[in-house]
């Protein structure tokens, strides 16, 4: 018993000593989405392999730890969830961006039912709303996507981008960086320039000219393109987004907050393409060095790096290798990837366009392969190739053009994988604090939360205050009051609210209100989620139907 009282002593000195903020300014979150750990082996050797020299990874010599990710009820975590926790503390389920958890008969932490669907409020907001910080995302995902929009947006359904992409436009954030040109409605390019913002659009020599936040600059109308094809001149590396987002926000007094994400690590993951993430994982490492050092140099900077879940389990060895894997060289484990031009995704894309007699000239052209009879029979049972002579209710249930064709690229090299999904393992962690104050050990993504909280000068309940003040539910706010509520068209809602003659409308995913046709600005954005029909709002509002 002794033991156990020493024991939890210690753990309540060791987490009070990282609560103690010193003189962290600024924060910067690394977000590596879909890294398995063994992944960090497979670039550092693939470097090592090109450059003898350059035998590390930059994040080598930072490294705290491992995080115990996972969902509110699933060892196995999907992104928006994971990342979610990271930003508000709550661990949350499948979709679910900064949102409370539903109540299951299988959840691994405690949920309140009578909080379901209610939007949490992040570190980036409170950094925002209480201590003035500026705020960034740097993605190479669409900005929407769910790791970023889990920083400054809220939903049941990460897909639901009409949802979500107003609110990271209405909250402000002052530097993104990252894809989705397609995604930024007329409407909000329209209120960031009306708010001085610079905007560019695949406007590389732009967005390097620009001297001052608030900027936006966005590329390809998604996603921006794995590394591997990448055309430096018209694309920013990782690296280069990240140093001119610190540029940008470091003129801020106050601070900034500021979360990069490797994002399409994940899915290159997803389709088991080795060398595509091998590269994306490098890149995101060259964008670590930049940030680390500027942060060496700032002395108040706080950098925590980690991925949000597993994903895939890549291993170098795979059934190839069960006899004689002790007598592979280095060579004849990554000689095979230099052959290979483009992603298993582009790939797919260009085979889907064309026969079958056309493939072996496109395997040759950009993977060096000599394709065999037997693997078009197999590739052209693939689900999504609309060509395929085969019957389409006959391939409804294998795996997509994609994912196969990553079986037989790859089944050629002595690298494997597990699955095409997330995996439940401990993820690395990284970190660099400028006093040395950094965890390590083992964490779980709730301690990664208060940590970061904790080094940011927030007290414990600062951010559930947030919440409880600005995502209150209507009917308790407008308790007493008519109250109606009209839907405008896709995503868009609006709340009326009348008391005697006054009268203030709010209208979904927008910061402002108006009461008795006058602009009223608010500090945070109003949800209405039409899964339970509810706006979000914050309890302030009352007070505006009774100055009258």
């Amino acid at each position: 018993m002794k033991r156990i009282v020493l024991f939890n002593m210690l753990v309540m000195f060791a987490l009070a000593s990282f609560a103690q903020t010193g003189d962290i300014k600024n924060v910067i979150l690394m977000i590596t989405d879909g890294t398995s750990t063994s992944l960090l082996s497979a670039a550092r050797w693939y470097k090592t392999y090109h450059n003898p020299s350059e035998n590390y990874l930059y994040l080598d010599a930072f490294v705290t730890g491992l995080t115990r990710t996972y969902s509110s009820d699933a060892p196995i975590g999907d992104s928006a969830p994971t990342t979610s926790c990271y930003m508000t503390g709550y661990p949350s389920q499948t979709g679910f961006v900064s949102t409370y958890p539903v109540k299951t008969d299988h959840d691994l932490v405690p949920v309140d039912a009578a909080r379901a669907y209610q939007p949490l409020t992040t570190l980036l907001e409170a950094a925002k709303r209480l201590q003035g910080k500026s705020t960034g995302l740097v993605v190479t995902c669409e900005f929407p996507h769910a790791t970023p929009a889990d920083c400054a947006a809220h939903s049941y359904d990460r897909g639901k981008y009409g949802i979500i992409a107003p609110q990271v436009v209405h909250n402000k954030v002052d530097v993104l960086i990252g894809g989705g040109t397609a995604c930024l409605y007329p409407n909000d390019s329209l209120f960031l320039k009306e708010n001085g913002y610079s905007l560019y659009y695949n406007d590389y020599a732009g967005m390097q000219q620009c001297r001052k936040a608030p900027m936006w600059a966005l590329y390809g109308r998604y996603s921006m393109p794995y590394d591997l094809e990448r055309d430096p001149k018209t694309t920013p590396s990782l690296a280069e987004m990240t140093q001119k987002a610190l540029e940008l926000l470091s003129s801020d007094p106050d601070g900034f907050f500021l979360m990069i994400e490797g994002s399409k690590v994940d899915w290159a993951s997803h389709d088991n393409d080795a060398k595509s993430a091998i590269l994306d994982f490098i890149a995101f490492d060259n964008a670590f060095h930049v940030a680390q050092q500027f942060a060496e140099k700032d002395g108040h900077t706080l950098i925590v790096v980690l991925p949000d879940h597993g994903n895939s389990a890549l291993t170098i060895g795979n059934a190839k290798s069960n006899h004689g894997y002790d007598k592979l060289s280095l060579q004849q484990i990554m000689e095979p990837l230099d052959a290979y031009r483009i992603s298993t995704a582009t790939m797919s894309s260009k085979m889907k366009e064309v026969e079958t007699d056309q493939w072996p000239a496109l395997f040759k052209e950009y993977f060096d392969i000599d394709l065999q009879d037997a693997e078009i029979e197999y590739l052209q049972t693939a689900k999504d190739y609309k060509k395929s002579p085969i019957d389409k209710e006959q391939r409804k249930n294998n795996l997509s053009l994609t994912k196969m064709l990553s079986q037989v690229i790859y089944g050629r090299t002595y690298f494997g994988f597990t699955t095409f999904g997330h995996t439940a393992e401990d993820v690395f962690t990284a970190m660099y604090h400028p006093m040395g104050r950094e965890m390590r050990g083992v964490h779980t993504n709730i301690e990664i939360h208060e940590y970061i909280r904790g080094q940011m000068g927030l007290a414990d309940d600062a951010l559930e205050k947030l919440t409880r003040d600005n995502f209150a539910d209507y009917r308790e706010v407008f308790d007493g009051f008519a109250c109606t509520i009209d839907s405008l068209g896709p995503y868009e809602y609006r709340l009326t609210v009348k008391n005697k003659k006054n009268v203030l409308v709010a209208d979904s995913y927008t910061n402002f209100v108006t009461v008795n046709k006058q602009k009223c600005e608010m500090k945070s954005v109003i949800i209405y989620f039409p899964i339970n029909k509810t706006f979000y709002v914050p309890k302030e509002l009352r007070d505006y139907l009774l100055t009258k």
